[in-house]
């Protein structure tokens, strides 16, 4: 059974490896960081466009809400009176 901190050098070493890959891909500059939450945020998006369902979104990528899905999709819930639509 893996133990906390090899638990903790595996995802600092995921995440060393994801920067280099996004640096070196030119993803990720001086002026512009990259995360590896960029990537699902992108495939919330894409699947969003696809799709034009907040619950795919959810059901793809394993979200626990709708809410989850618009924050990660890029949406705001409207507070305008329009029905809890996501703008």
């Amino acid at each position: 059974m893996p133990t906390a901190s090899s638990a903790y050098r595996s995802q600092a070493s995921l995440c060393s490896g994801f920067g280099d890959i996004a640096r070196r891909s030119g993803l990720a500059t001086t002026q512009r960081r990259v995360e590896p939450k960029d990537v699902t945020r992108y495939a919330a998006r894409k699947i969003l466009d696809d799709t034009g369902q907040l619950s795919e979104v959810a059901r793809r990528l394993g979200l626990p809400s709708l809410d989850s899905a618009t924050a990660m999709a890029g949406l705001q819930w409207r507070t305008d009176g329009q029905g809890g639509e996501a703008a």
